[in-house]
């Protein structure tokens, strides 16, 4: 199966337009939702691509339904836990925010005994609404994780997407954002701390629709050891979107040469009145910087532990669960010690 295969096709010898997995989806259990869905919550596409999400729909059968949330308030918070289970599982979750709403869901991934965990989340955003979603990965070493999310953002509409991928051997993670509404937005944050013998594998793709829209992500992560990763970031502005504005940025610090890097920032366009921006910096430790540190005390092993935390905390800043982020900062200190 190929997933997160890039919009726009690049040298095959590079092997970064998808990744290809031979894994077994039939082994997931579905957890049947128990409402019924009354919005089209299978257009709006997700991440990981289409081969995936026929691979997920395919395990359903007669009344089975993914978990439904419809969201109408503000200050709206839903945490939903995978952890201290020794089961393989997969949460199919679609959420609903109505005009004007206000919500936060976060999806926490650890210490999870299972060998693979699977989640694919679709959130309708309608006018003048507000979606954040986390989701945090920190698995055990040899689990394997397959998140796959998909928003389609109306007027007004805001999504904000927060990710951490920390843990597991191997991590499959993709989100597609459709901006299809007028001045509608996308921001994005996502910190990646990759160890051992590690992979990584990440697609971020904004279609930009409506005019006016904009969106707005950063990437940025840790390879230590014999760790491999893969980012695919996509802006793609569609014809009529004029006046969006679009921007994508990751920023890699290498702390072993034995690691493998692959990084692709695209910027696709069929609108002439737009202003898209996109970049990738990689870079090992900073000599100057580690000499400046040493010649305070801090010795290099030290100063690998300060930066990838500090990498992390940029993104964990955002997380709005005072007890989570702890859990996070121990979960770091714990992989770099």
């Amino acid at each position: 199966m190929k997933v997160n295969s890039f919009p726009s096709l690049t040298w095959n010898f590079l092997n970064i337009n998808n990744a290809k997995t031979d894994f077994d989806f039939s082994i997931f259990p579905i957890v049947d939702g128990e409402v019924e869905i009354p919005l089209d919550y299978k257009s709006i596409c997700t991440g990981l691509g289409c081969e995936f999400d026929s691979a997920m729909d395919s395990r359903y059968s007669g009344t089975s339904r993914p978990q439904y949330f419809d969201v109408c308030e503000k200050d709206v918070l839903e945490k939903i836990d995978f952890s201290n289970s020794g089961e393989n599982s997969f949460s199919d979750i679609v959420i609903r925010a109505a005009a004007g709403s206000d919500s936060t869901f976060i999806l926490s991934y650890k210490n999870h005994c299972a060998q693979s965990l699977g989640s694919r989340v679709r959130i309708e955003v309608e006018e003048n609404a507000r979606v954040h979603l986390v989701t945090v990965n920190m698995l055990d070493s040899d689990a394997v994780l397959f998140n796959s999310v998909g928003a389609r953002v109306s007027d007004s509409g805001v999504f904000e997407y927060t990710e951490l991928e920390l843990g597991g051997a191997k991590t499959y993670t993709g989100t597609h954002v459709e901006l299809s509404g007028y001045k509608s937005q996308f921001v994005g944050h996502a910190s990646y701390a990759v160890r051992n013998s590690g992979l990584l594998d990440m697609n971020q793709v904004v279609d930009q629709k409506g005019q006016c829209t904009e969106s707005h992500f950063t990437v940025d992560g840790v390879l230590m050891d014999f760790a491999q990763k893969t980012w695919r970031g996509t802006i793609d502005f569609k014809h009529g979107c004029a006046q969006s504005i679009g921007d994508e940025q990751e920023d890699v610090l290498l702390l072993s040469p034995e690691v493998t890097n692959k990084s692709l920032p695209v910027i696709l366009c069929d609108e002439e009145a737009v202003e898209g921006r996109h970049g990738c910096s990689i870079g090992k430790l900073d000599m100057e910087k580690l000499f400046y540190m040493q010649s305070r005390g801090v010795d290099e092993s030290t100063a690998r532990k300060l930066l990838t935390r500090a990498k992390v905390n940029k993104v964990a800043r955002f997380i709005e669960d005072e007890e989570l982020v702890e859990e996070i900062n121990s979960f770091v200190d714990r992989i770099i010690g």
